[in-house]
């Protein structure tokens, strides 16, 4: 009877420090799902959680990450532009791109996005469950967007970013994230601060949190919402439905506006040089 026990324990033992080896070395339960198409119940869950109420006002260190440039609005097919520059590997990327993705729904709908985890292990655990707007489109009456995947998970080249864009992103740093809305305001960096927030959740508990407005759940709320009055300042409150709403018309208010008039983007160019090379010590730029 001894011998069996001690024969089941030793068994326990050897599939614990098996299972224990696998997650520490092996892939984890979100990268099955890296590259494939978000399922409808998730968009559709997004959708839900991005409608009123919208939640927080913006902490006044969010907004603090929205620089105001004052140039003329840049468009493209008659439209303000918002410009998105990211890398799938990229943690604070992994959860800018939960509040983008919410704030841009509020506008239009998007097509094609798939599931993404940032690259293990940098920023805490990493694997962040997060989407990649790679080879996703996105379509609005009031806005356009043109997002730029710029390295893939493990840090190969997917697209550079063109000539008529990159411009703002260098003077910035040329780090990751990096949005640019119509040329007047530019958030270089997260507005998130810490993305190890998402450590050990997959896209069903992310949504979940979002949904019941935990503080990880808040933080997304308050990023989408700053990103939802920036767009309503460029759309000079349009659609109404969206932008008159708590807390939307209020932070609307209180940015500083663009000047009168627009400017129309270029065609696409490709850029005339290399990559920029990034220091490593910096979490929010390239990791190579």
């Amino acid at each position: 009877m001894t011998l069996v026990v001690a024969i089941v324990i030793i068994a326990v033992s050897l599939a614990v420090g098996v299972y224990v080896l696998e997650m520490a070395n092996g892939p984890t339960s979100v990268d099955s799902k890296i590259g494939k198409p978000v399922s409808g119940s998730d968009i559709s869950t997004l959708y839900r959680d991005s409608l009123q109420p919208y939640g927080p006002t913006p902490s006044a260190a969010m907004v603090l990450s929205v620089h105001s440039n004052g140039p003329a609005v840049l468009t493209v097919g008659n439209k303000p532009v918002v410009i998105y520059i990211g890398a799938e590997y990229c943690p604070y990327c992994a959860i800018q791109r939960w509040s983008l993705v919410m704030g841009l729904m509020r506008f239009g709908n998007f097509t094609g996005l798939s599931y993404m985890t940032s690259r293990p292990g940098d920023v805490g655990a990493g694997d962040y469950p997060t989407f990649t707007f790679a080879g996703s489109t996105y379509s609005s009456p009031y806005i356009s967007f043109q997002p730029f995947e710029v390295d893939d998970r493990n840090g190969q080249t997917l697209t550079t970013v063109p000539a008529n864009y990159s411009a703002p992103w260098t003077q910035a740093g040329s780090g990751f994230p990096f949005m640019n809305f119509a040329n007047s305001y530019t958030v270089p960096g997260s507005m998130l601060a810490n993305p190890q927030v998402l450590t050990g959740k997959n896209w069903t508990q992310v949504l979940t949190s979002i949904t019941t407005s935990d503080s990880t759940g808040l933080q997304i709320r308050e990023s989408a919402n700053l990103i939802t009055s920036i767009i309503c300042k460029l759309t000079s409150g349009r659609p109404a439905s969206v932008c008159t709403a708590n807390p939307i018309a209020s932070q609307t208010a209180s940015l500083a506006g663009p000047k009168s008039g627009s400017m129309v983007a270029p065609p696409l160019q490709t850029p005339g040089q290399a990559k920029i090379m990034l220091p490593s010590n910096d979490n929010r730029r390239r990791i190579v």
